[in-house]
């Protein structure tokens, strides 16, 4: 049986709303800054409008990769994208953006998956919070990572 996760990130930019738009989504420049993401490769589209796909590979701290894809279903420019997650991960994420006051900027992500590797399921149990305290690393990464590239 696999596990299910439900993270949400909550990052604050003091940066115009299309700026963090066009940052947090170049999800094809992520393993440049960022690194955890090992890989990514846009499939199909542009990475931003509904239909496209993108391959990732991402690493934690944990001794392995999940490698899965994200279809773009739904998008509205500068609000919000909902991505559906096949592959190790399975289930949806969506980023949603708004300006919370002037010059400030949240940008929150939803990230509600399963895993599908028989041997993460089988420790999940046991591991669910060291799994859980991976991703909000591989996210506070992201976080400081993706910043200087938003805000500067």
């Amino acid at each position: 049986m696999s596990e299910t996760y439900r993270f949400v990130t909550d990052w604050r930019f003091r940066a115009p709303l299309q700026k963090v738009w066009s940052v947090v989504l170049d999800i094809e420049r992520y393993p440049g800054w960022w690194k955890n993401f090992r890989r990514v490769t846009i499939t199909r589209g542009d990475g931003k409008s509904v239909g496209s796909v993108i391959a990732c590979e991402v690493r934690g701290s944990l001794p392995y990769s999940l490698k899965y894809a994200l279809e773009v279903v739904e998008a509205e420019e500068y609000r919000h994208i909902l991505l559906r997650s096949t592959g190790d991960l399975v289930g949806t994420g969506r980023w949603e953006f708004s300006e919370v006051e002037a010059s400030t900027v949240k940008a929150v992500y939803y990230w509600d998956v399963a895993t599908t590797n028989p041997i993460l399921n089988l420790i999940a149990p046991l591991a669910k919070g060291a799994l859980a305290r991976n991703h909000e690393q591989v996210m506070a990464n992201g976080y400081a990572a993706l910043r200087p590239h938003v805000e500067g």
